[in-house]
């Protein structure tokens, strides 16, 4: 948390220095928006910020940003470098040291129908990235069977779920091994499509994936299913966010090469998912074995598992 708030403008600095110690261990999003006060998404709820005092309600007395704290912001956060972060912005952030990513909001710029980036930036969501290193280790049983076979999986959930910080964990057990389920670990490689599983900066994972894990960052799905199945050799290939025909026709192909898979994908529920047409076919057609569920109501928190191979639920939120 030091480490992002050294990087804002003096005004949002001092606000956020002085609350520091209630949101050091568990703030989600630090929401920034011209003429709204500093707001922080954490587990403990949403709150904005004045520089004194903390409300769960607007607050008219509060300092409101202004367009050049957003602007001194951007410009440190990118070190008086944003054309460095040009292809980033095309995808409507960019990441900063540590794995945190910043989503931007303002004037969109497009070339025909390609979008090129922002002018006159208006509001910055700092997305916290955090390791909860071993948030899964009980889970491990249901990703293994009792012959060290790797189930299929996909990881449903809301945004704000965990749903990557749960595959990167997996990612790290998978890789390094489970002694306990007698399990040495195995080759896996993640397609980072953007950047955030394994929170690349420079080219170098600011997240613990394992040691046995290679990451193809910003690679499309369709193309890093390919290069890793032809170059890599993983035995898993874990990736976010289902949702197209690419992904269905990359998952097909990586099943067919005898390759399992980790994915995630957002929504409620698998009825839910169905609503998109690829993920519909992708259930229907039995490409993963297991669904694990995240229900939002706290990061990380499991609703059920659900077996569709056997067509029954084998965890659920009471056990």
């Amino acid at each position: 948390m030091k480490n992002i708030i050294k990087l804002l403008n003096s005004n949002i600095n001092k606000i956020l220095s002085n609350h520091s110690r209630f949101f050091e261990y568990d703030a989600i999003e630090i929401r920034l928006r011209t003429n709204s006060p500093v707001f922080v998404k954490s587990i403990k709820g949403d709150y904005f910020l004045g520089l004194n005092d903390i409300s769960r309600r607007y607050n008219d007395n509060y300092y409101k940003i202004k367009k050049k704290d957003i602007a001194d912001t951007i410009a440190s956060l990118t070190l008086n470098s944003i054309h460095a972060f040009e292809k980033e912005i095309q995808g409507g952030y960019i990441t900063i040291e540590g794995g945190h990513r910043v989503g931007l909001s303002g004037d969109c710029i497009y070339e025909g129908d390609k979008f090129k980036g922002f002018k006159n930036i208006t509001s910055l969501n700092i997305r916290i990235a955090r390791e909860f290193v071993g948030c899964t280790k009980s889970y491990f049983k249901y990703f293994i069977s009792h012959s060290n076979k790797i189930y299929n999986t996909l990881v449903i959930g809301p945004p704000l779920s965990g749903k990557t910080t749960f595959i990167r964990d997996i990612s790290a057990h998978l890789s390094d091994g489970v002694k306990t389920k007698n399990f040495d670990g195995c080759d896996v490689t993640i397609i980072d499509e953007r950047g955030e599983i394994s929170s690349v900066f420079n080219g170098v994972p600011q997240m613990y994936v394992g040691r046995r894990t290679d990451v193809l960052a910003y690679c499309m799905k369709k193309e890093g299913f390919i290069m890793s199945i032809r170059a890599l050799s993983p035995r898993v290939i874990i990736c976010d966010e289902l949702g197209s025909k690419d992904d269905f026709e990359a998952i097909q192909y990586a099943l067919k090469s005898g390759v399992n898979i980790i994915a995630t994908a957002h929504g409620y529920s698998v009825e839910d998912i169905k609503k998109n047409i690829y993920l519909k076919n992708i259930i229907n057609n039995c490409f993963f074995d297991r669904v694990i569920i995240l229900s939002g109501s706290k990061p990380l928190d499991i609703k059920e598992i659900y077996d569709i191979q056997k067509n029954r639920v084998i965890l659920n939120d009471n056990d």
